[in-house]
């Protein structure tokens, strides 16, 4: 039909001339009903006061044609998604309500409300999102934050960091400013210039790395378990995560990925005799770090150490400096929280002030379900993926590692 209106049209304005009577008809008589406001701009057009054979009744009609065609293409594409979704539903219809609840549902008035679990064209459109160059995302960032939380809780090493001290970036590589000295202060007399300091800054360059895991878990297994089993594989994920983490923020060198604190800060080793570090070595510990300016906050154990400042017992007494046994634990020195970690060397504590310490999280923890990797086992899959940035002190003196003597 638009190809006959085209074809009137283009003869009247090449032979340069009005439309005429039984011309004009035609284009009104042949355009559907559903059309109404296009044959009433060209009425319009036609009975205006520029008359049927005008230059400007003819653009009108022209750009009223146009609209038909655009407006013609449009309801092609839309009839076409239309039959797509419809088919997909009714393949959906036809499993028995397994995949989109229908009325004689069991699951009560609600499951009116369902919708079909196998996406529409428009609705995957909808769903999709991300970065690409992270393969998008199906979750909120609200669940993101619980999981970085989650792993805080279980990771020995950020648990003793304030959460100032994680930093999240948007790059591939994260810059840490370092200030590496600052001269110039002195007293002025009235009147006179003061000097001008000098600040040299440095720079620590981060590489983001990927932290990931991935577990398979069968259908049954799920099904059948009396716990939220896709919880517990979730938590299990987050601990291993957090525990190849702490590895190598603890004591990572210049090969592994991520830097650790044991090969940035100031050590210092017990003299021969003194096997086991004390409560006394944490004090001096604690003096150094204020020398500087420093707020001591946290102290990390070997497993062996931990064990040992608990059993220390005052000269003489035979009290445990940690308090007695029937009470809790000693989980302080000096006001400072000890965490225990089982990736730290033997005979080895570090007090460190947290707030100089800095982890770049390039992306939080998250885990991802999938249900098609493994269709034809029937398994379905959890995948933990992360993205740090190493871990960069300020300055050494903010963290003072103390190792005990071997003998």
């Amino acid at each position: 039909m638009k190809t006959e209106l085209r074809k009137i049209f283009d003869s009247a304005e090449s032979e340069d001339r009005g439309l005429s009577s039984r011309e004009i008809a035609a284009v009104i008589n042949s355009i559907p009903a559903e059309e109404r406001m296009a044959r009433t701009e060209i009425l319009a057009a036609v009975n205006g006061e520029n008359g049927a054979d005008s230059p400007e009744t003819r653009d009108s009609i022209a750009e009223t044609l146009k609209y038909m065609e655009v407006r013609a293409i449009d309801a092609r594409e839309d009839r076409a998604r239309f039959d797509r979704e419809a088919e997909v539903r009714a393949l959906a219809a036809q499993v028995g309500g397994v995949l989109m609840s229908n009325g004689n549902s069991v699951m009560g008035e609600k499951s009116q409300e369902w919708r079909a679990l196998v996406p529409s064209l428009s609705e995957y459109r909808a769903i999709s999102g991300g970065v690409a160059s992270e393969g998008g995302y199906t979750i909120p960032s609200e669940i993101s934050g619980k999981y970085i939380d989650a792993l805080k809780a279980k990771s020995a090493f950020l648990r003793g960091l304030p959460t100032e001290s994680l930093i999240p970036f948007t790059s591939a590589t994260f810059s840490v400013p370092q200030l590496v000295s600052s001269t110039g202060a002195d007293y002025v007399a009235e009147g006179q210039t003061i000097p001008e300091g000098q600040m040299v800054w440095g720079e620590v360059k981060l590489q983001a790395k990927k932290i990931g895991e991935v577990q398979w878990a069968s259908v049954e297994v799920l099904e059948d378990s009396a716990v939220d089993q896709r919880r517990v594989i979730a938590d299990n994920l987050l601990r291993d995560a957090s525990l190849k983490f702490d590895q190598d923020a603890f004591t990572g060198s210049g090969v592994n990925p991520i830097k650790g604190v044991l090969s940035q800060g100031v050590s210092t080793t017990l003299g021969a005799g003194k096997v086991a570090v004390t409560y006394d070595d944490l004090a001096d510990a604690v003096a150094r770090i204020e020398a500087t300016n420093g707020t001591p906050s946290v102290v990390w154990a070997s497993v062996d150490m931990a064990a040992s400042l608990r059993k220390e017992k005052a000269a003489g007494s035979g009290v445990y400096q940690g308090g007695s046994p029937t009470d809790a634990p000693a989980s302080t020195a000096w006001g400072l929280p000890i965490l225990p970690s089982a990736f730290l060397p033997a005979k080895t504590v570090i007090v460190a002030d947290a707030s100089r310490i800095v982890v770049g999280v390039r992306r939080n923890a998250t885990v991802r379900i999938s249900e098609d990797a493994r269709f034809d086992k029937d398994q379905v899959g959890f995948k933990l993926t992360m993205r740090m940035a190493g871990v960069s002190v300020a300055e050494a003196s903010s963290v003072q590692v103390i190792k005990a003597a071997a003998s």
